[in-house]
């Protein structure tokens, strides 16, 4: 019997326009009705989180940052898993030398080395060509108003940065459009000379060559063109099955649902596994089960086979 239900949110839970659509909003209603409890996991910080879900009266916990956090539906923490911050100077120069910013998150709020509007102006220009929204949205009192974008602070002394009272949840990098959407010839060039890889793509992954080297740490991609960095062991999956030991839960009675690299812990440990169809082939690979895609109410499809399973179970 399924006694818990852990859900992304981007590209799982949320449509294209960060929405829970009224037939995934109806699935986590029909969860609780069925004394099923309902957990996020997401690479959100808590205000990323609790800003969408709030709007929809939903209460529940929640793993963050990747599962450097888990905290109860009141936003206390639960367990942590945070970054060495040692390592933290060695990413960020990574990303500075090959010219790819940066945000740091941190348990008091978002830094970056860079300036941090150059960061915003770039993390808003990739937001909108990747997600189509438009740059008024980030404005104060904007749909992403609440992004860590917005919220940057420069960082002047990085070793009083460090040695102040605070913890590093992840690092997170990312490239912004070029390739066929710059519609430069020197880049159309480039991008046809690389077998098709966009060099934004390339750049990423000369960061991931490069963060090998850094002991301590782990990274993934939940888009081919960003990076997120996390203590080895600040991963869902890992996390989860911490917490659901604490509640007396066995993995059997756990199902996860997911669409990228960074719910690939979950899918490696939780048998119970669903994959939208616009998830990533390796987690697809890895699913239990595919259900239709985060546009077509892919969550409620795996809560209404979560559902069947644990009636069939009963009787």
């Amino acid at each position: 019997m399924i006694r818990m239900v852990v859900s992304d949110m981007d590209g799982t839970l949320l449509n294209k326009k960060a929405e829970i659509t009224d037939g995934n909003l109806k699935a986590i209603r029909c969860l609780e009705e069925n004394h099923i409890e309902f957990v996020i996991a997401s690479g959100r910080d808590y205000r990323g989180v609790y800003t969408v879900i709030g709007r929809y009266g939903i209460e529940c916990e929640a793993i963050l940052g990747n599962g450097s956090q888990y905290v109860d539906r009141r936003g206390e923490l639960l367990m942590s898993c945070y970054m060495k911050k040692e390592v933290v100077p060695d990413i960020v120069r990574i990303f500075q030398g090959l010219k790819i910013p940066h945000m740091i998150f941190a348990t008091d709020g978002f830094f970056t080395a860079d300036e941090p509007e150059e960061v915003r102006r770039a993390f808003m220009e990739r937001s909108c060509s990747r997600f189509g929204r438009g740059e008024e949205d980030f404005d104060r009192g904007g749909k992403y108003e609440y992004l860590p974008c917005n919220q940057l602070q420069k960082i002047e002394d990085f070793d009083g940065f460090l040695r102040h009272d605070r913890e590093i949840m992840k690092v997170e990098a990312f490239t912004t459009p070029c390739g066929e959407r710059a519609a430069g010839e020197q880049q159309l060039r480039e991008y046809e000379l690389s077998g098709g890889e966009m060099s934004d793509v390339r750049t990423i992954n000369r960061a991931k060559e490069q963060l090998k080297e850094i002991p301590g740490i782990s990274f993934l991609s939940s888009f081919e063109d960003n990076v997120e960095v996390t203590d080895k062991d600040a991963q869902k999956g890992y996390i989860l099955d911490k917490v659901i030991r604490q509640k007396g839960l066995s993995r059997g009675e756990v199902a996860v649902v997911g669409d990228g690299m960074n719910d690939l812990s979950m899918f490696e440990i939780f048998p119970d596994s669903y994959a939208p169809s616009n998830a990533q082939e390796t987690i697809k690979e890895m699913a239990g089960e595919i259900v239709s895609s985060n546009e077509e109410d892919g969550f409620a499809r795996a809560v209404d086979r979560i559902l069947a399973k644990n009636l069939a179970a009963a009787k």
